[in-house]
């Protein structure tokens, strides 16, 4: 009987499952939002709203945006490995300068929980700094 090559049986064999990164589910989602604005004497109350998330926002980067219309932010350095997901934003504020900062957290099929960082370029009023969290849940298919 003839011997296979060692190199042959390695190609022939199962080759390991690649983890392969989780992707959200397009879908309506519902995102809940809190920001902290450092310098400011009142907090704002957590908001919530309904975003229809597609797959292009997905690949984009947009799913994870605090906006359901953010067509004035734009998003840089996505990362997307595993459940793991980080962006940079620069967003102008009509009339208000700039945001800029920095977003990161994590992904599941159904949802995701974020925290972003950033500034007001210039200040606003003395708040220069601010925090958000955002949550998201999948309610269903898009109305």
């Amino acid at each position: 009987m003839r011997r296979l090559p060692t190199a042959v049986l390695l190609v022939l064999s199962p080759l390991p499952a690649v983890a392969a990164a989780p992707i959200m589910q397009p879908g309506l989602y519902e995102v809940s939002v809190q920001m902290v604005m450092k310098g400011m004497p009142m907090q704002m109350p957590a908001s919530s709203f309904r975003h229809c998330i597609t797959p292009q926002d997905i690949v984009d980067g947009k799913a994870y945006a605090s906006s359901k219309d953010n067509k004035d932010c734009k998003i840089s350095n996505l990362k997307q490995s595993g459940n793991a997901v980080s962006y940079d934003f620069a967003c102008v504020m009509q009339g208000h300068g700039n945001m800029v900062g920095r977003s990161s957290g994590t992904s599941h099929a159904t949802g995701y929980d974020m925290q972003m960082t950033g500034r007001f370029v210039p200040a606003m009023e003395g708040m220069s700094e601010f925090s958000q969290k955002m949550s998201a849940k999948r309610l269903g298919a898009c109305k």
